[in-house]
């Protein structure tokens, strides 16, 4: 017996120091898409935008931050119904899971964009008001606590489907009529906006729309069919010395053989962001690797719109050629 005792009291040594230490065998990675911005920074090359976070079977588009890049509005779609969705940065800099937005939910919305100041989100919506359902433009404004009950803009007439509205810091709204096929700019005129239709350099063709103005209206970046590489491209259009310029489709990588649509740039100028029907990646796993890791990508990797970011530099180096 006392020949064991030596051996018991080291079994029980090595018992109690296996309760102190505890074993990690899986310690979990770095948080990803911490700080303003998603964390991200900009690159030449589309990227997806947050895609543990944002990425789904279903389709994605219109997103974007306010100033701070603490906040991220976008609009989730499904065949029955569109939402305005919305993740926010929390206190350790991690952002929250998506939810459906305070003013959304019980009408189709879509749209979402910051006013230039960040206290006011515009949106498309088919919200009735009175008899009629056609989409228009309406706002919330930002509230000590949360968001004010939405408000309607009237900018054409009842039987148009207004979209996709995008402001100047002198609050101009540029918007399109899918019906039409055009674009407008509505300029602020006391309590009523004054609609005009953009230049025809802009609007000839076939169908545009998705615009998205520079606050200090010295571009504009549209959805465009025209010669497109795809289903559907994004173009842009350069306001030199009070005159636009024509045209030009964005090319490749930023288009593609699928659908590009809904163009937004920060407001400081750095990050481009869109939506697009590419498949963002080819499937790679194999042997012993979890069959999670091909859930997750499947979930996405569908052809419907996911959200996109990449730099701003193509819109300098194009401006250029218009400026030599």
């Amino acid at each position: 017996m006392n020949k064991l005792r030596p051996l018991f009291l080291l079994l029980i040594l090595i018992f109690s120091a296996c309760k102190q230490t505890p074993q990690i065998e899986n310690p979990e990675p770095e948080a990803l898409n911490k700080g303003p911005f998603f964390g991200v920074a900009p690159t030449e090359e589309p990227q997806l935008l947050a895609p543990e976070l944002l990425a789904s079977p279903v389709t994605e588009y219109n997103g974007t931050f306010n100033p701070e890049g603490t906040e991220f509005y976008y609009t989730t779609d499904i065949p029955s119904n569109a939402y305005i969705t919305y993740t926010q940065m929390q206190e350790d800099s991690t952002w929250s899971p998506s939810r459906i937005a305070s003013f959304s939910g019980e009408f189709s919305d879509f749209d979402p964009l910051f006013s230039p100041d960040g206290n006011r989100i515009y949106f498309s919506s088919s919200r009735p008001k009175g008899d009629n359902e056609n989409s228009k433009i309406w706002y919330v404004e930002r509230q000590a606590e949360g968001w004010s009950k939405p408000t309607r803009i009237v900018l054409t007439g009842e039987e148009d489907n207004e979209y996709y509205s995008s402001l100047t810091h002198n609050g101009t709204i540029y918007f399109n009529i899918w019906s039409k096929g055009d674009m407008y700019k509505a300029v602020p005129k006391d309590s009523i906006f004054e609609v005009t239709l953009l230049p025809e350099i802009i609007n000839t063709g076939g169908e545009k729309g998705d615009p998205f103005i520079d606050p200090n209206e010295e571009y504009l970046i549209f959805r465009g069919y025209d010669n497109s590489l795809g289903k559907g491209d994004l173009f842009i259009t350069y306001n030199i010395n009070g005159e636009w310029t024509a045209p030009e489709n964005l090319g490749e990588p930023i288009n593609s053989t699928e659908h590009e649509m809904c163009p937004w740039v920060s407001q400081d100028g750095k990050l481009f962001v869109f939506a697009s029907g590419r498949r963002p990646e080819s499937l790679s796993a194999g042997p012993t690797d979890p069959i999670q890791k091909v859930h997750e990508v499947a979930s996405y990797n569908t052809g419907q719109l996911n959200l996109f970011y990449m730099s701003t530099d193509f819109i300098q180096r194009m401006k250029q050629k218009h400026l030599d």
